[in-house]
């Protein structure tokens, strides 16, 4: 039976040996996929030889491949039919797309390899997860201690947001926080994603977007900055503009589960998001989830 919302992981994911239960299904996909990237997406996968699966424009590529893969055998065992929502985080909603058949497999590809490009060009910023009780308090907490400059780029759960800032402000901030009760936990990015500070990036990626022309949803796409379902009208600002705009993961489940959502599956590497979902939902005590950008 399908879940009520098919969940697609983002950035974080990536692991070597991702993707080893469908490459083989997959052959002909694989080829042109390597044809578009211009190298071996299951050698990256698999192997990471080279050292490059955690560098952005890599790991977009790679991970949204993989999910569109696991998606087409998810599809195959319980009916494409059967999916009726789909959402992602950040990343995530690339493949949400191809589920719901707004792009194709390589269209999303050429775009997906555009925007991790342009987001492994931003510098100077930095990610740090904050976790522990009370984070939900995070925002007038960065005004209380007078850090307007820093923005909340995740919010995961009840337990976990992560900030982003240039590195000089989050390296003054993350003590401040560690004093006041918090864990903090910097993420491996040379860049301040899903802020104000991605700005020159959205610019760009508009630029890249704007002749596109996308097919309407086949599927309801739950976009994570509101929470709602995006329209045809919503898909070119939905990409742009979530590169400066916080992922709202607690509050998009919190409301799918308040309006009768009952199933969340993840489809994708690793099971961060499935980790997240149960900790929103409190069905049961899990492990603390890894921090996500």
């Amino acid at each position: 039976m399908a879940s009520d919302v098919v969940m697609f992981p983002g950035q974080g994911s990536q692991h070597v040996g991702m993707g080893r239960e469908v490459f083989d299904a997959y052959p002909g996909l694989c080829d042109r996929a390597d044809e578009t990237v211009g190298y071996s997406l299951r050698e990256l996968c698999l192997e990471d030889p080279h050292g490059r699966l955690n560098q952005t424009a890599h790991t977009q590529q790679a991970i949204y491949f993989v999910s569109c893969l696991m998606y087409l055998e998810y599809a195959e065992r319980h009916g494409d039919e059967q999916v009726r929502c789909v959402t992602g985080h950040s990343l995530g909603l690339y493949p949400a797309l191809f589920a719901a058949k707004v792009f194709g497999l390589f269209e999303g590809l050429e775009i997906v390899s555009e925007r991790g490009a342009l987001m492994q060009e931003a510098r100077d910023g930095a990610m740090v997860a904050v976790i522990g009780p009370r984070v939900d308090e995070i925002d007038e907490h960065l005004v209380r201690l007078e850090f307007f400059d820093v923005d909340v780029a995740n919010y995961n759960s009840p337990d976990q947001v992560v900030l982003s800032a240039a590195k000089p402000r989050l390296e003054e901030l993350v003590p401040r926080l560690r004093e006041a009760g918090h864990r903090c936990v910097p993420l491996p990015v040379g860049g301040a994603f899903h802020s104000r500070h991605m700005e020159p990036s959205r610019r760009a990626f508009a630029r890249f977007l704007r002749d596109r022309e996308f097919a309407p949803p086949a599927k309801t796409v739950i976009s994570t900055t509101s929470g709602r379902a995006l329209g045809p009208d919503h898909l070119l600002e939905e990409m742009v503009f979530q590169l400066v705009k916080p992922v709202r993961w607690w509050q998009t489940v919190a409301r799918l589960a308040r309006t009768g959502h009952k199933r969340f599956e993840e489809v994708g590497p690793g099971t961060v998001l499935t980790t997240l979902s149960t900790e929103i939902l409190g069905d049961e005590p899990s492990p603390q989830a890894e921090p996500w950008k």
